[in-house]
């Protein structure tokens, strides 16, 4: 009572502040700065650009404000002399804790107000795609806590050090480590400035929540055990910090509850179950270790996938009908964060053992099969949370199962066992999850299903026996033909309205027909048939294969529609990224070189497009004008004219300078270099068979990519002869 008592008086005192309130406003105001000073989105998507970077910029800033007001106001009785009087008044130790429990509310008060102040900017910006639990849950998972766990911690080194100085040199050491190059890349050393690489708009993102989540937790319990251990240290009787801590740890509750918090903190830390135990660089495991033959062929297997969105878990089933058992010890290879409930052949239990050996996304589970029992069953029972491979972990994120999207690639979706192989080379799977969602297994769409009446599907296919990707969510898929090639274009729901405003399918017919024409049929179609699918920006990588052609979802976001290097208009921007299914990235493999890359060859190929569909006057106005513009400035800015004062700038605008250079080289020098070689071997028909030899012929460039000195050397023509311009 006495606490609550306190915490009351302290309350009221500090709202009233004007040290507290200008740290409130100040942490208000953190958040545009996120866009200004540093992009952490690291992506075009409107999520990330408009919820993700501000918070992480508020949460940041934030956190380094509120701990000032804590050691200023843990300070002040100290600072003012009145420590003495108070003393005796209440106990100092009850004090501080109503003091830190009042900081905590009014913080949380802040970050409310933060959240709904931004709401409206946010809601606006972002249009039909914006979620308002999405955008408060990033203030609820890393901003509130974040800010707490700073108080906590600031609170505490002014407790045990009773040094203003000490306290903010603890504080700025450990806000060091987290935003060092040591804790870079991983998502549980940074404790204030929590580490999220994107966020998707068309599908969920709530993979890096649930982590959020679970590092804010381990920070909370770390910082609450430090900070009931510095209460621990509140000075008595005028006396120092060895006879104060001596005389509090007669506290049992709270040095108990200290050293639970600490314990259960670390506790979670080491066996958190996102990312894989193993080591952070790739390892090659070659899965048959012997010499394959008749001995150890599977006649027949069949795997069923039960998939839970709500708990983000698998319960799955895996038979495989073995002519022969293998002699002796084998291994099969599954995701780390499943666990095998129960292996049986021929219906009799067998034993088995799982290594704490994680490697890319993978554990070893050891087994042996009686060798008088042939043409049996082995049946695989497991189930757990997918966890995602460490070497991949610092980059993008592939493994995930939710409402709204679900991503398992490999050992995260079946077994894969050594010493085995299929006799047929193939498998019939069975996998259940939300009727709402569109399933694709290998990248192919699946097509088979049965409704089970409890809101969920059951989808039926046949799949080769190793399962390299499945992806499911809320996907739109349109079908149309482009002469004899059919094409199913299958695109988040969520930017559907994006699809229809810029004609998107007539723009696709426009650019299969044209490319077609003058380069070649796009080498990923396969038997008169294209799938093009969006994928997540939280999951890389790209696909062209099969009649498969995977896209990122950036390229339908509203800021790359908007980006006027690559168009003059949003639907200009989405043929110039599908052209890249041509010339770089699923296409040909161009080398990225100072002034060479696929951006070159792909705004050139686009404004060829556009001259052909709006005519010579448009293109010119708004392609080959604004590319002379843009290397006109570039050759009349001072840093280019005299490198050598370029050199003396700080590396950050040094950097800045260069990567508008290279955009400048790939987006605007290049295209009029090309358009000059263009001229020079005989117009557009003669530059037209050149591309497609380059394009007929990307095999042989697959290792070193295609280069500008390959480009030349197509067209016959020097360096000299087609620059444009000079730096």
């Amino acid at each position: 009572m006495k606490l609550f008592s306190f915490y009351r008086v302290e309350l009221r005192r500090l709202l009233l502040s004007g040290t507290v309130l200008a740290a409130a406003v100040l942490s208000m105001l953190s958040l545009p700065l996120g866009n200004i000073l540093y992009d952490f989105s690291g992506s075009r998507v409107m999520s990330a650009r408009y919820i993700l970077t501000p918070v992480m910029s508020g949460t940041t800033i934030g956190a380094i404000l509120w701990a000032v007001v804590m050691i200023m106001e843990a300070d002040r009785l100290q600072r003012s002399g009145v420590h003495i009087l108070t003393d005796a008044v209440a106990p100092p130790a009850l004090l501080s804790a109503a003091r830190t429990l009042a900081l905590l509310t009014i913080s949380a008060i802040a970050a409310a107000l933060t959240a709904l102040v931004y709401l409206p900017y946010t809601a606006a910006r972002m249009s039909y795609l914006f979620s308002a639990g999405f955008y408060l849950a990033n203030f609820v998972v890393f901003m509130l806590p974040t800010w707490w766990i700073s108080i906590l911690f600031a609170d505490a080194f002014y407790q045990i050090t009773r040094r203003v100085e000490l306290s903010a040199v603890l504080f700025v050491a450990l806000t060091g480590v987290s935003v060092s190059g040591i804790a870079s890349s991983d998502y549980f050393m940074r404790w204030i400035n929590p580490y999220v690489i994107t966020y998707s708009d068309g599908f969920s993102s709530i993979w890096p929540l649930r982590i959020g989540i679970y590092t804010r937790i381990i920070w909370l319990c770390i910082a609450l055990g430090i900070w009931l251990v510095s209460i621990l240290c509140v000075r008595k009787y005028q006396k120092g910090l060895a006879f104060s801590f001596c005389k509090n740890m007669k506290k049992l509750p709270v040095l108990t509850s200290a050293v639970l918090f600490a314990a259960g903190g670390i506790l979670l830390w080491h066996y958190q179950p996102f990312i894989d135990h193993g080591p952070d660089d790739y390892e090659y495991i070659d899965h048959l270790i012997i010499e394959i033959d008749d001995a150890n062929k599977i006649s027949a297997i069949q795997y069923s996938l039960n998939l839970n969105p709500a708990l983000g878990t698998i319960s799955a089933r895996a038979e495989y009908d073995i002519q022969v058992p293998y002699r002796g010890e084998d291994v099969l290879w599954l995701n780390p964060g499943y666990k095998i409930t129960k292996m049986t052949y021929d219906g009799e239990n067998v034993p088995f053992r799982t290594v704490d050996d994680d490697n890319n996304g993978r554990r070893p589970t050891y087994f042996e099969l009686p060798e008088d029992l042939y043409h049996k069953t082995l049946v695989i029972e497991y189930s757990g949370f997918p966890t995602q491979a460490r070497c991949w972990a610092s980059s993008l994120v592939k493994d995930t199962i939710d409402h709204d999207f679900i991503s398992l690639s490999t050992t995260a979706i079946v077994p894969r066992l050594d010493n085995y192989y299929s006799s047929r080379g193939s498998a019939v799977i069975d996998i259940t999850i939300p009727d709402n969602l569109t399933p694709f297994l290998d990248y192919t769409q699946m097509t088979g299903f049965a409704s089970n009446g409890d809101g969920t599907k059951t989808w039926t296919a046949a799949c080769s026996e190793i399962v390299l990707d499945f992806t499911a969510g809320y996907y739109t898929i349109d079908t149309f033909q482009v002469g004899q090639l059919q094409v199913d274009f299958a695109y988040g729901t969520a930017y559907q309205d994006i699809v229809v405003e810029n004609d998107i399918q007539q723009t696709i017919i426009d650019i299969l027909t044209y490319c077609g024409e003058h380069y070649g049929e796009l080498w990923s179609a396969e038997q008169d048939h294209l799938l093009l699918r969006q994928e997540s920006s939280m999951y890389g990588g790209g696909y062209a294969l099969h009649g498969v052609s995977t896209w990122f979802e950036t390229v339908l976001a509203p800021d790359t529609l908007r980006d006027k290097d690559k168009g003059a208009s949003a639907t200009e921007v989405f043929i110039h990224e599908m052209i890249h299914q041509w010339w770089g990235g699923l296409g040909l493999e161009c080398a990225q070189e100072d002034l060479w890359s696929s951006e070159g060859l792909t705004v050139y190929s686009t404004y060829r497009l556009v001259k052909e569909k709006y005519g010579e006057l448009y293109a010119q106005q708004y392609y080959v004008d604004a590319w002379k513009e843009a290397v006109d400035n570039q050759n009349r800015s001072f840093y280019n004219r005299h490198p050598e004062y370029l050199e003396l700038l700080p590396e950050l605008y040094q950097s800045h300078i260069a990567a508008a250079n290279s955009a400048i080289n790939h987006y605007h020098r290049m295209p009029l270099m090309i358009l000059k070689a263009e001229e020079l071997v005989g117009g557009e028909g003669a530059m037209d068979a050149i591309l497609r030899q380059m394009y007929e012929k990307q095999d042989d460039f697959r290792e070193n990519g295609f280069g500008f000195a390959d480009f030349l050397q197509y067209c016959g023509l020097t360096e000299e002869r087609v620059k444009w311009g000079t730096m």
